[in-house]
């Protein structure tokens, strides 16, 4: 049966309030440095992923969208990524388990707003 939009934002809500960061900042150095690391692949990730221009507004490119969506999760490391059928435009539920002891819920969209090349001073599918 397909979840509704309303259910996946509320499971994504919920997750989000269970939320608390306690961490020292000497904990945080090997992160920066693996940020620094990758930086450049990263950036060059998004720019492939702002290629894609999947609009819901429009229809256009929704299952491209979520595809690409759901790569980009497994290649961060997501243990699981899935389509998950709605009864509008498709979410995408994933699972990164780091065994850490509190869990993190987000909610993001793999869509765009639409736009008018014109009104832009770059091409906008360029990043």
């Amino acid at each position: 049966m397909p979840l509704s939009r309303r259910s996946v934002l509320q499971g994504a809500v919920v997750s989000a309030a269970a939320l608390a960061f306690p961490s020292r900042a000497d904990d945080l150095a090997p992160v920066y440095a693996e940020i620094k690391r990758r930086h450049d692949e990263t950036v060059k990730r998004i720019q492939q992923w702002i290629a894609t221009p999947a609009i819901a507004a429009e229809s256009l490119n929704s299952e491209e969208g979520v595809q690409q969506f759901i790569e980009l999760l497994k290649d961060a490391g997501f243990q699981s990524a899935a389509r998950v059928p709605t009864d509008g435009k498709p979410g995408v539920f994933a699972l990164l388990d780091a065994g850490a002891p509190r869990t993190l819920g987000l909610y993001f969209m793999y869509d765009v707003k639409q736009f008018d090349p014109r009104e832009w001073t770059s091409p906008p599918l360029e990043g």
